[in-house]
This record gives structure tokens, C-alpha cells and sequence, in this order.
């Protein structure tokens, strides 16, 4: 059962206990149980609640959160050195949209400790092929190693002031020599692979639901996908199997990708690639992304083809807010890369 199927079931439980002691309110604290636990939308739970003729201890949940705010605070209480400046030039090349390996020198760093983590170091590059979290698409992760064979590992990559910033939990032995910055690929392609599959899934909504549907946030990781779109009901069963079928569709097609990096923004649109409200696209000219009839201005990675997504499954729908659904995804190519690694462990182990 997934988490807001559990909530809606514990806030029934909650309306009958309630009901029984001839109570009409719920308590704050138990409401934000459901918002912090089993991610139930607070005005969805306020709904429910209007419709059964009952309210909701609104300052008592807002009460909890700012408590809930306060803990996280303390929690996530950041101490964070000044830059170790290491080259002069402080510029940064990205291409991670070619390369996944590149010989690069450390430009500067910094010790950043949290109550959470600990130490960690954040360490920018001259030139970089990982890609930093943004746009909704999680960071890249992999090592850097030095020509003498000293390994630190990258656990995660983000963007800030414009430039992409290496989370590490060690520091390379040698800062001023060459390093290779290669990123874990097949991460790498799992992710681009769900990226891939949401501008599938955009398209496919506006098909099926209509040209109202606008995305409005995303989660794209590795191993996952959340995807937010404006509408103003809930997608039956049929139309989430019309929507399921369109993609895979798209799939089958074995549509390549067509990349454009020297469009303007208005030259883009006006050549009718859809531009998410919202979202920012700095600089003279705009990246589009284009598999058939889908076509975006996007800064994430992709895959070559959408045979790459291999297969496509909702595994659920759901209201997050008034106006807006969320469809949560199961994204067959991480199961299939398991289960290729697990036969090919079997076939070694197999007597000959």
C-alpha cells in the first residue's frame, strides 16, 4: 500500500474514533502526523474533513510544523569555511552533455559541516561532465582520481551561483595536480532514462487529458519518478491506461533524440517548443529536446533514443493540492539492469 493510501485510510480511522467520542475536530498533531509521515496534503485532509461534517485543529497543525520546522533547523545548522582559491580563473566549462570522463584541475574548495552529515568538502572544477541537481533532475554521482591512483568519491553534485559544486567526504591528496572526474554512468542513464520518460508523460497527459494540462514540478532520480501536472480531476483508470499506452508507444517507436544549443528562447517558441511556466532560462541561447512531437526547452540529460526508457508503468495518481495531481512512476530500465547484472552473476556461476 503506498503512503497516501495509508493516510487516507489512518484518517478514516481518525473520523470514526472521533466520531464515536462525539467529537467533530481533529487534532493538529495527528493531522500533521499524516502530512509528515504518509505525505497527505494537509488542504486534502481539510476537504475530507469539510465533507464529513468535521474541521481540523488548524493552529494545533501549525503549531507541530513550526515545531517540526525548528527541529529540522537545528538538525541541518550549517558551518561552512571560505573559499580555498586554487586558480585565479574562476570560470567553468560544462560537458556532460558529451563526455562522462574529463582530465580536470580543482579551482577551489571548502569544508562544509552539518549536524546530519558531518564533514563533507565542496569542490569546483575548471571544466566538469557532472551534471548538478536542478531543473527537478537529481545530481550525478562518481570519483575523481588523481595520476597517482588516490580515489575520492563524489556522492553528489549541485549547482550554485551558476557554476557545479562536488560533494566529497575526503579531500584528493594532491589539489593542484590532474585529476579524471568520471561519472557513474550507469546512474547516469537510469536518470537520464526517467527524464526522458517525462516529457513522454507531459505529452501524453496533454494528449489524453487535454491542452490545459501543464507540468508543474518533478523528481527525477535514478530510480525513480514524480511527476506534478495541473488538472482539475482525477484521471480514471482509463485514461491512465490511454496515457500508459501512448508512452510505451513512443517507446516501441524507437525515437531518437533531436538536441538543439543554439536556438533563442523566442526563436524556440515561436518554432513551437512548450516552455515550463516557471521555470528560468538564463543565457542568449536555450538547449530544446525534442523525441517525435515532444518538444521542450530542457537543461537535463536524456537518452540517445527512447528505446532506452524500455518500459513504462504509473504506479499511482493522486491529488496533491487544489488544481494540481501527482502521477508517481515505475521505470522498468533500473529492474532490467538488475536483473541483466543478476543473469550474467548466474551464467559465471553456472558449471561449465
Amino acid at each position: 500500500m503506498r503512503a497516501l493510501d495509508q493516510g487516507l485510510v489512518l484518517l478514516d480511522s481518525m473520523i470514526t474514533a472521533a466520531k464515536s467520542n462525539s467529537q467533530n475536530i481533529i487534532d493538529g498533531n495527528k493531522a500533521f502526523e499524516l502530512y509528515d509521515t504518509y505525505g497527505f496534503p494537509i488542504d486534502l485532509t481539510a476537504l475530507i474533513l469539510r465533507e464529513k461534517g468535521m474541521e481540523l485543529d488548524e493552529a494545533g497543525f501549525e503549531k507541530a510544523m513550526a515545531a517540526q520546522k525548528q527541529r529540522s533547523r537545528a538538525a541541518s545548522e550549517t558551518t561552512t569555511t571560505d573559499w580555498t582559491e586554487l586558480r585565479s580563473d574562476d570560470t567553468q566549462e560544462f560537458i556532460g552533455y558529451d563526455k562522462l570522463e574529463a582530465d580536470v584541475r580543482i579551482s577551489r574548495y571548502r569544508k562544509v559541516t552539518t549536524k546530519k552529515d558531518g564533514d563533507l568538502y565542496q569542490l569546483v572544477f575548471n571544466m566538469t561532465p557532472f551534471y548538478g541537481e536542478s531543473g527537478g533532475q537529481t545530481g550525478d554521482k562518481g570519483y575523481l582520481e588523481s595520476t597517482s591512483g588516490d580515489t575520492v568519491y563524489i556522492i553528489d553534485t549541485k549547482k550554485e551561483n551558476g557554476q557545479t559544486v562536488h560533494l566529497t567526504k575526503n579531500l584528493p591528496k594532491n589539489l593542484e595536480g590532474s585529476h579524471k572526474a568520471a561519472v557513474d554512468a550507469n546512474q547516469r542513464h537510469r536518470t537520464s532514462s526517467n527524464h526522458t520518460a517525462t516529457h513522454l508523460l507531459h505529452q501524453a497527459l496533454r494528449k489524453v487529458l487535454g491542452d490545459h494540462v501543464e507540468q508543474k514540478g518533478s523528481m527525477v532520480r535514478s530510480a525513480s519518478l514524480r511527476f506534478d501536472f495541473s488538472h482539475f480531476a482525477k484521471v480514471t483508470p482509463e485514461q491512465l491506461q490511454e496515457v500508459e499506452n501512448f508512452v510505451n508507444a513512443r517507446i516501441r517507436e524507437q525515437l531518437p533524440l533531436e538536441e538543439n544549443r543554439t536556438n533563442t528562447y523566442d526563436a524556440a517558441v515561436e518554432d513551437g517548443a512548450m516552455a515550463l511556466f516557471g521555470e528560468k532560462y538564463g543565457g542568449d541561447v536555450v538547449r530544446t529536446i525534442k523525441f517525435g512531437k515532444s518538444y521542450e526547452l530542457c537543461g537535463g540529460t536524456h537518452v540517445a533514443n527512447t528505446a532506452d526508457v524500455w518500459h513504462f508503468k504509473i504506479m499511482s495518481e493522486g491529488a496533491v493540492a487544489a488544481g494540481i495531481r501527482r502521477i508517481e512512476l515505475y521505470l522498468v530500465m533500473p529492474l532490467k539492469i538488475s536483473l541483466q547484472n543478476n543473469l550474467d552473476i548466474l551464467m559465471r556461476l553456472k558449471p561449465s
